[in-house]
């Protein structure tokens, strides 16, 4: 059964990467929550996607110039919705302890210190529950030199062939998109390399999502868990 990763929590329906957002994707039938994760000037570890702080939260500015103690400060929800008004930018700390045990979790490295990415999610006992992926080649060439076990993912789209996901980036998870899907050869390729596969889908038409569910991939990155559980369920039979 194709799992559920829920692009930075329920995030059409909460703030995103805010524990709003995560607990209100599991309810919704997520199996991952998918995160981001920054650094501040003194070097905390948060869950936030933007470079800056101005689109999500009531702060401005880069979120490396901005110290830990002016982060917590700030609001990561009003923006969204008066209701969720006084939710904080997580600490990756405590958003990976607050999934733990309730979730796996996709983490993207946007910009911060992938050995504290590590050291944490060793510490936390969840290796086996989380994979990675970072736009940085620096990055990703740093977390494959300290942590070679942890789960890797990598893009169709930037490693050019289903071949190379392994030998190159090594990584076991491939990232497509559903008109990726729609090609034979791709999948079967990716199989045969003995890749997971994951398909990307950020929209909300429901027959892209029971073709998702169809196609029978391991995993699905997506903006709207409730509607592909929706789908799930109908393609196995249980109802709603």
């Amino acid at each position: 059964m194709t799992k559920i990763v829920s692009h930075r929590g329920a995030n059409t329906r909460a703030p995103e990467n805010t524990f709003a957002a995560a607990d209100l994707a599991l309810e919704q039938g997520a199996d991952y929550i998918e995160l981001d994760v920054r650094e501040s000037a003194d070097g905390v570890l948060y869950v936030i996607h933007d470079e800056t702080l101005d689109r999500t939260t009531n702060g401005t500015g880069p979120v490396g110039h901005m110290l830990s103690s002016e982060i917590d400060m700030l609001d990561a929800g009003e923006w969204f919705h008066e209701k969720f008004k006084g939710a904080v930018v997580p600490r990756l700390d405590a958003y990976l302890e607050h999934l733990r045990h309730r979730a796996g979790v996709y983490i993207e490295l946007k910009h911060c210190d992938p050995a504290k990415v590590v050291a944490l999610v060793r510490d936390l006992g969840m290796v086996r529950d989380t994979f990675y992926f970072s736009f940085s080649e620096e990055m990703r060439f740093q977390l494959q030199q300290i942590a070679p076990e942890f789960r890797k993912m990598m893009t169709l789209n930037i490693a050019k062939s289903p071949s190379l996901v392994g030998a190159v980036h090594h990584a076991s998870i491939i990232e497509i998109t559903p008109e990726q899907m729609r090609r034979p050869a791709i999948v079967e390729a990716s199989r045969m390399a003995g890749l997971e596969i994951m398909v990307y889908y950020g929209g909300d038409d429901m027959d892209v999502h029971r073709e998702i569910a169809a196609a029978g991939v391991d995993y699905v990155n997506l903006d709207r868990p409730d509607l592909f559980a929706a789908a799930r369920r109908a393609l196995n039979g249980v109802a709603a």
